[in-house]
């Protein structure tokens, strides 16, 4: 997974923020590769059975008589322990997969601990942001009073009412709840 910079703040991946998360994460890749690779070697075997005339015996028959490993019954051996090994690989990667929403956790925890002190400095930045633009929109709604206060036809000069500042202080309200202090 590649890093995301945002403003030359490297933000830390799972991978980074926890080994056991980037050894599941390792894991469940060669687990897939090696599904994979048994998928492939299962349609292979199914191919070569299907290409063959049917034998009669089993494969400790044809181990027996001396056939080619390439014969049917040693074919059908074969498939059926890598049917098995499909099956255990489905498995792990299921375990895998419930291991992961574990460690995901932990390393979101680790995640956030390490950014905390770079998301508390662009929290404040736009708090401050947003209770200056309260601040402006306060100013601009007092000329706008005291405009209609002196009845004056404010069609002349097309004002515009800053109606979506009207959730700064919900916003403001939300980060104090949260436990920022900015």
């Amino acid at each position: 997974m590649a890093k995301k910079h945002t403003d030359e703040f490297i933000v830390p991946t799972l991978e980074t923020s926890s080994s056991e998360y980037a050894g599941l994460i390792a894991k469940r890749q060669e687990l897939s590769e090696l599904l994979s690779s048994l998928n492939k070697e299962a349609a292979d075997l199914d191919n070569k059975i299907a290409a063959q005339p049917k034998a009669a015996h089993s494969a400790g028959v044809s181990r027996l008589l001396g056939d080619p490993e390439d014969a049917v019954p040693n074919l059908r051996k074969r498939r059926r322990e890598v049917s098995g090994e499909i099956t255990d690989c489905e498995t792990a990667l299921g375990v895998i997969a419930k291991r992961l929403i574990a460690a995901r956790e932990v390393a979101s925890k680790t995640a956030c601990t390490a950014v905390r002190g770079e998301y508390s400095r662009r929290l404040g930045a736009l708090c401050e942001a947003a209770k200056a633009l309260e601040l402006a929109r306060a100013q601009h709604d007092s000329l706008l009073d005291d405009l209609e206060r002196e009845d004056i036809n404010l069609a002349y000069l097309r004002p515009v009412r800053a109606h979506f500042t009207e959730r700064v202080a919900s916003f403001l309200k939300e980060v104090r709840e949260c436990g920022h202090h900015v």
